[in-house]
């Protein structure tokens, strides 16, 4: 049975780890809509909202998160090696939005695409999340995942700007 918060208790703040975990889980959703596109479909919805949520996601991560994390010493260097990754999953993004869908290289674009997005969210998962958990305080997490909303919700604005009401939607998550 679930205790019922007074009013003098302080609400309790989801960590930074709760809502990078529900950006994972989404991204995830849009990959497996990307990658269930039949032959002869046209996958630029998914497509876009995919690079409209990981831009978002990834952005916010590294303003919030990963700069937070730089100021550890034991975390530095796996928060500079998340940047350089976020750094290649855009460009790949950029690049398979570039090339015509009827490309050859396109398909195998989009798989490695996929995999690579699958890899750093288990990355980032299984290692570097562990990691900055035992160096953050349950508040410091808590504050993170405050400050990490705020962010993301601004770049979902900034995102979403860039296309009409579909790409609005899937810049919101929808």
């Amino acid at each position: 049975m679930a205790r019922r918060r007074t009013e003098l208790e302080a609400p309790v703040m989801a960590s930074i780890f709760e809502y990078l975990l529900g950006d994972h889980q989404r991204i995830r959703q849009t990959l497996a809509q990307l990658r269930a596109v039949v032959p002869g479909g046209d996958p630029q919805e998914h497509l876009h909202r995919l690079l409209r949520q990981y831009t978002a996601h990834a952005r916010a991560e590294e303003q919030v998160f990963y700069s937070y994390m730089i100021h550890a010493k034991s975390l530095q260097q796996r928060a500079l090696r998340g940047i350089e990754d976020h750094l290649r999953l855009e460009s790949l993004l950029r690049e398979i939005e570039r090339i015509p869908r009827d490309d050859p290289r396109w398909n195998t674009i989009l798989v490695s695409l996929c995999e690579a997005i699958e890899q750093h969210l288990r990355d980032e998962e299984r290692n570097l999340f562990s990691l900055a958990r035992s160096a953050l305080s349950d508040r410091e997490a808590a504050e993170l995942g405050a400050r990490f909303v705020v962010e993301r919700a601004r770049l979902r604005r900034d995102v979403g700007a860039l296309g009409g009401p579909a790409a609005r939607a899937a810049a919101a998550g929808r």
